[in-house]
Parts: C-alpha cells; structure tokens; sequence
C-alpha cells in the first residue's frame, strides 16, 4: 500500500509547475491573480537542492511502527529528528535534540528504502532473542499425572544356620501410597533380639506429603533433622516442612559456568569446553550471552569462538568454579525441623526425649557467593551461626562460618569457627580446613547425649596423572574436650595416609594405601590389592594387609554381580591370616525378586544362610512381586487385553499380562514419560484406539498408563430403521458407550465390533430425530451364515438419548472419545 508523501510531491509539483510557467511565459500580472502560484524564484535547480526525504515510515528489527519519523539529508549524511527517533524506541541520549546523524546513534545498521520511504533499522542485541543462548535445556512439563492408590510391601529377610542354632531376621517396610502423599511405616523381626528388645521393633513411621510445583517436602512423623552442613543431624519424631529440589528436575540449583560478550557482525558461535568443540548457531550484532554450561565439580575454563568484521576467528575465554555447595543466583532453600529427640534406636521403638527445634536458610546472592544462617534449641541450650562460601577468581571456594552457643542450665558460652578452602581440578586438588570450637561451646546434639565437638585440622592433595593413575595425600588431626560422659575417648589423635592407584591395561587395576596413626598409641598399616576383569561381568580380586601389632592377613575374591542383564551372580571368597575363612553364594535375581544362599567355614565351624529380598505392591487390582528398587511405577493398562507390547521411551518395556496390566520399573520421579504400542506386535484379535500417552509420577508413587485397547471380533449385522426399512447408506452411526462411529453400507449392512463391549447403536436423522437399536448378544452370536445377516430394529428415541448415553463415558475418558472423534 502506498503512502502519501509530502515532502517528494510537492517537489515533483513544482518541478512541473516551474517548467510549464518557463513555457507559457506567464506574466507577473497574471501570477498575482493565480491562487496557486508558486513562489518567486523557484526552479528545478532549488527543488533538486532540498534536503528531504522528510516524513518517513520506520521499522525497527522488522517491527514497523504506527508512527512516521522526520528525515533530512544534511551533506550528504543522512539525519534524524531526536525527539521522534526517542519515541520510536531508537537508543538516543537524553541531551540530543534535533536533528542529528543516524550514523551517531548505537545501533547494528540502518538502511533506508526510497522507494517505499522506508528507514528499516536493526538495533544491537543486548543478550536477548537469538543471542540468548541456556544450555541447562530443562525437560518439558507436558506429562498428565493420573495417580493409583498402592499398597507397597518392602522385605529383606534373613535366614541363618550356624554352631546348631537356627537364627531368622529382617527389615519389613509398609507404605500406603497416593500420588504426592505417603504414610509409611518401617519394622525390624528377629526371632532372636538383643537383650531388652521385642521380636517385632517398630522403626520409623512417617506421613509425607511431597509438593513438586513449589519444591517442598512436609513431614509428620519420625525424621533426620535438616540443617545447614555443620548442624549435626538429630532423628526426631515430630513436624518437618523443608526445601526438596529432587521434586525439581526441570531446575538448575548450582551455578554453572556463563559466559557475556559482544560481535559487531552477524556470526556464528561455537562453544570450547572440555576439548571438545561445538556448534552453538549464529547471533546477531550486539552483546550475547551463554548461560549454564554443563561442567565438572572444581575450577575450569570455557570459551567461545566468533567472528570479527573481517571474518578472523575470535576467542573469547572466561574461568570458573563450580561447587554443590553453592546455589545458582536468587535461588533459596531452607528447613523447619520440631520434635521429640528419638533415643536407642533401633532398641527401643517408643523411646522419644526432650523437645528441640532447628532451622537454616541459604541463599545464593550470585554465582559466586552463598550465604547460610542457621539456629537450633532445647531446654536450656541455645546455638546459632551464619556462613558464607565465596568463589576466589574462578580457581578456589572459600568457607567462614561462625557459631555462637548458650547454655543457661550450666551457665556457659561459647563459640565455634568454621574455616575451609578448597581448589578441584582435573589434575590437581587440594583441601584444606579447621573447625575450632572454644571450651564452652555446645551444640544440641551434645546436650542431647553426643559427644562434644572436637576441635579438627585436616588436609588432603590429590594427583590425576591421567590413565587411571591416581595419588592422594591426607593428614588430619583430632583434639577432644574431656567430657565425663564419655572418658574412654581418646583425647588427641594424628593420622597420615598416602594411597595410590594405577591401571596397568585395560581390565587390570592396581591399588595400594599406606597409613600411620598416632594417638595412645602409634600404628603403621599397609594394603595392596589387585583387581582383574575377567568379561562377562566376572571379576577377581586379591587384597594383603598388614601393620604395627597386626599379623599379614589377605584374601582372594572371584565374583559376578546379579545385575539387570545377568539374572545369575555368585561369588568365591578365600581369606588367609589368624584366622582362615572360606565362603561361597549364589544368587538368583528374577523380575519378582532376588534370592540368595551362601555357605561359609571359618576356624573348623561351618554356617548358612539364606536371603530374600524384594518387593509386593498392590495397585489398580492386581498384586505385583518385584525387585526392590526404591523408585517409581507405572501401571499400563490396555483394557483387558494380554499379549500386548508395550513400548517406553521408544523402548521396549514388557507385554502385558492376564487382564491387560503390565507393572514398570524404575520410573524417574517427576519426569515426563512416553508410553505406546508395539503395532508390529498387536494380537491379531486386538484393536488400539488410543496408544499413547505421556505421564508423570511423584517419588515412589504408583501412575496410571491408560492406553486404549479392546478386542476386536468384526461382525456384520443388518439395521432397520423406524419406518421398517434398512437404513440408507452412508448414515452415520454411533456405537455406545465407547462413542465408535461408523457408517451404514447397502441394504443396512453396518460392521460391528463384538468384543469392544458396546450394547447399542445409536442414529441421528437430519430432522434431529433419533432412534437406537439395542444389540442382542444372543441372537449376534447365533448367526452362521454370511448371507444370514442379524436383524436388529432401531426404535425411535427422544431427542438427547444419544447424548446422554454417552455422558459417562465422556466423563471418564474425554480426551479419549475426542481424539477418536477426530480421527
């Protein structure tokens, strides 16, 4: 669409006019009496000379804007009205006014289109649009969560046959499971149990309640406390609610390397990280930005490779650091902890002591500095601190931490300083740390019953030299407090240790370590060992050691793990010394559990034993035996059809069982998973209607994957309609209640699923009357012949029937029926 110029017209116009008034020539009487002269003195040379191209359409990175600004030619240099270039959003500064050079302004190029009268301008990018680039590449949240209440059963249990005495044991654990909420309950059998402690031990019982979307966990019930990396963890019975970032896979906790820079020209962009080189793609003029570049705990370097106006690689470099101890920017976490202290646990199941109550927060104020504050409290004793860890140029992290504690019952104070610094990389490492608590200091965990803190120096050197050859270095020292609680504690003791490990070849590791510890008494020790990797998943291992006091002892090893893959594991055990010992087990890992026996002599005496280990769930009425794995589940559902494949993650994931269910495995909590169909392996006596879906299932929660199968037996029946005579061909006719829709042929013939358990069909006319036709099953199966169709009379119904026959099934499966209906 064109535009009305001004400037250009009334150029144009008077050109013509001047040319025309130089041929007639007029007179200045005549001139004065024309309404329309033009001024005095104008000629084509003038109108050539004006400065335009005035008013002008702009476009600022394609975006044309509803607003013309003013353009002039002011020698040969192309000028802008400030005032409008500033509301068209043109980066102008605030003293400009006027008309200045386009050339002045900050921008990547401009361009302007006489023609169209047109000024396009592309502006520097400031790290946005294309030149944004986030390497973390968060999983999509596109998952349905469709939850099953479970009942789950862990058990480890233990048989044993040793001197004449048979001894049985084990772990039982039950949980109740609904989505993102559990109660569960951990127990402890013995048919012998320590002095003072019953045949069944109760351990912990616990209602969780998980909420992903905010990253938080409550708890009611028994727990670990949570707090900050100094706070000593208490096991409490009470209320929890605490940061859980597992529920966030989607969310990147640690700051990982970015990098900011600036191009002048369109270019593209690789990224060197690593060794390795790759391709990014291409940015524009500006400044860019590349954030969360996958890395490696400890220090290191990325760097990125683009283009200079004349087309010369540039590289651009920046060092960093990263550590767990850190959080990405702006990011917190934190944790409430209130309850009883648990005592001799795992002796007694009822045992709770005096309340206490702790709390942290951190923060990450920038990719270099996190910050902690922490407190905790019991009767009579308060303690709380502040910490901060702060990166050092990209090669170090730093820790200061300072704590301060009260305790009125003994009238004491004191305080505890926590100092760190650490330096990773690839081929050096080092550590270096102090914790120093004063005579007076206390923490909860020692007014509880713990012993006191003690004052620690450690430090630690590790060497990679590369091909598996790896040295450390350690040396710590530990200084106690008299505490009359425990007086067998050793008050002060040095320990050295120097280990080394080397890869003579491929499947050959060797390994050594070396101590030396100082204390009541002194002690030398020494180890070495050989590993060997047979293939097959076998492996041998033999190992000697020795020390101060300590006769040469060693042992041998033959083994091969039960693992997914190798149902069968077993392993030969020779060791040599005081005292001889030799064993040997088998061990049988099937999908619906593991088992295994092993038999063993040592000094002349001879023992048994037996385990099973494994898992019960009952879910969406069907009872599963399964491997013990501590994730998720899946529970397929394809009708009630067997025989089908089922596929996850374009993976082959099991065949469905007796009334269509299949239980799958190690599903990651809070990820998105696809499930479908084998096609190639339907049964032929299958029909899938709906054979995909995406799901999500909270930690240790069971899922429901719905996939739309029936069976298929074709029959084909004869529909008459209300007036008695065969429905005309291609009437449109509805199965109910699944909502399958097919279409009448010649003669009334309609094709019919048997087996897909519908009951009627449905017609609607074009005058919105209806009628149905109910299906006789007796009278369907009775047919024998192909040319001996069965009759069934579609009787009128009022109007909605339809509608309301399928209600129900609408409700429950919706976006199913839709998805058919599309088809």
């Amino acid at each position: 669409m064109s535009r009305l110029r001004p400037f250009a017209g009334e150029r144009l116009l008077a050109l013509c006019a001047a040319v025309l008034a130089a041929a007639s020539g007029g007179t200045p009487a005549l001139a004065q009496s024309d309404p329309f002269a033009l001024p005095p003195g104008l000629t084509a040379q003038s109108v050539a000379a004006s400065s335009g191209p005035g008013l002008s359409e702009i476009s600022i990175d394609g975006d044309v804007r509803t607003r013309l600004v003013e353009l002039a030619w002011r020698d040969g240099v192309l000028t802008i009205d400030a005032a409008a270039a500033r509301a068209a959003g043109l980066p102008v500064a605030a003293a400009s006014g006027g008309m200045i050079p386009l050339a002045s302004l900050q921008i990547a190029k401009w361009i302007f289109d006489p023609t169209h009268q047109r000024l396009d301008v592309q502006l520097l990018r400031k790290g946005d649009g294309d030149n944004y680039i986030d390497l973390s590449r968060p999983p999509k949240r596109d998952g349905i969560s469709a939850p099953l209440t479970a009942l789950r059963f862990d058990y480890d249990l233990t048989g044993t046959l040793a001197r004449g005495r048979t001894d049985a044991a084990g772990l039982v654990a039950a949980a109740l499971v609904r989505g993102n909420v559990a109660l569960t309950s951990g127990f402890q059998v013995a048919t012998s149990p320590a002095p003072g402690t019953g045949k069944l031990l109760r351990l912990d019982t616990q209602l969780q309640i998980l909420l992903p979307r905010r990253g938080l966990t409550a708890t009611a019930g028994d727990f670990f406390s949570a707090g900050g990396q100094s706070q000593r963890a208490l096991r409490l019975g009470g209320l929890q609610i605490a940061s859980d970032y597992s529920l966030r896979p989607d969310l990147i906790t640690t700051p990982l390397p970015s990098f900011t820079g600036q191009v002048a020209v369109p270019t593209g962009i690789d990224l060197i990280n690593g060794d390795q080189r790759y391709k990014l793609g291409d940015i524009q003029p500006g400044e860019f930005t590349v954030r969360n570049v996958p890395a490696n705990s400890g220090r290191g370097e990325v760097a990125v490779i683009v283009r200079d106006a004349l087309g010369r690689e540039v590289i651009q470099s920046t060092k960093f650091y990263v550590s767990r101890n850190l959080l990405a920017r702006n990011l917190s976490e934190f944790a409430v902890n209130a309850g009883f202290v648990r005592r001799r646990y795992g002796l007694r199941g009822e045992d709770y002591g005096p309340l206490t109550g702790s709390a942290f927060y951190r923060r990450g104020i920038s990719s270099r500095l996190t910050v902690e504050g922490t407190a905790e409290w019991t009767s009579g004793l308060v303690n709380a601190g502040a910490r901060g860890d702060v990166v050092l140029g990209g090669l170090a992290l730093a820790t200061l931490e300072a704590r301060y504690s009260r305790d009125s019952v003994g009238k004491t104070s004191g305080t505890l300083l926590n100092l760190g610094l650490e330096s990773s990389g690839r081929r050096i490492s080092g550590r270096i740390g102090a914790i120093l608590p004063s005579s007076g200091y206390r923490d909860v965990a020692s007014k509880l019953g713990d012993p006191l803190p003690p004052k620690q120096f450690v430090g630690q050197l590790n060497f990679d030299l590369g091909h598996m050859n790896q040295i450390q270095l350690s040396a710590s020292r530990q200084e106690r407090r008299f505490d009359p609680r425990f007086p067998a504690f050793e008050r002060k003791s040095d320990l050295l240790n120097a280990s080394f490990r080397t890869r003579i070849s491929r499947s050959i590791d060797v390994f050594s370590s070396f101590g030396y510890r100082r204390g009541q008494t002194s002690a030398f020790t020494g180890f070495a060992g050989l590993s060997i990797q047979l293939g097959g998943g076998r492996n041998f291992q033999g190992s000697a050691s020795g020390g101060t006091g300590a006769p040469l002892s060693g042992s041998s090893t033959l083994s091969k793990h039960d693992i997914e893959g190798n149902s069968v594991g077993y392993a030969f055990e020779r060791t040599y010394g005081p005292t001889t010992r030799t064993s040997g087990s088998v061990a049988y890992r099937s999908p619906y559990g593991r088992i295994e026996g092993q038999a063993e002599r040592v000094g002349g005496n001879f023992g048994f034993r037996a385990n099973a280990r494994g898992s019960l769930l009952i879910a969406g009425g069907g009872v599963f035996a399964r491997n013990q794995t501590g994730g998720s589940y899946a529970l397929v559902r394809t009708g009630t059809i067997a025989g089908v494949t089922v596929m996850r993650e374009n993976r082959p994931a099991g065949v469905t069982a007796r009334g269509g269910l299949l239980l799958v495995e190690n599903i990651p909590a809070q990820v998105p998973i696809s499930f479908d169909i084998d096609p190639d392996k339907l049964p032929v006596d299958a029909l899938a209607r709906d054979t995909r879906k995406r799901i999500i299932v909270p930690r240790g929660a069971v899922g429901l994957v719905a996939l739309d199968v029936v069976r298929f037996i074709p029959r084909q029946i004869r529909l008459i309609g209300p007036n008695g005579q065969p429905v005309a061909p291609g009437t449109l006719i509805k199965a109910l209640p699944s909502g399958e829709q097919t279409m009448a042929g010649f003669d009334g013939v309609v094709d019919f699923n048997a087996g897909g358990g519908d009951r009627s069909l449905a017609v609607a006319g074009e005058d919105g009357a209806q009628c149905v036709a109910e299906i006789d099953r007796a009278q369907l199966d009775a047919a024998t012949s192909p040319d001996d169709l069965p009759r069934f009379e579609c009787r009128a119904a009022m109007p909605g029937v339809l509608a309301q026959d399928t209600a129900g099934e609408r409700a429950t499966s919706g976006a199913m029926l839709a998805g058919r209906n599309r088809r």
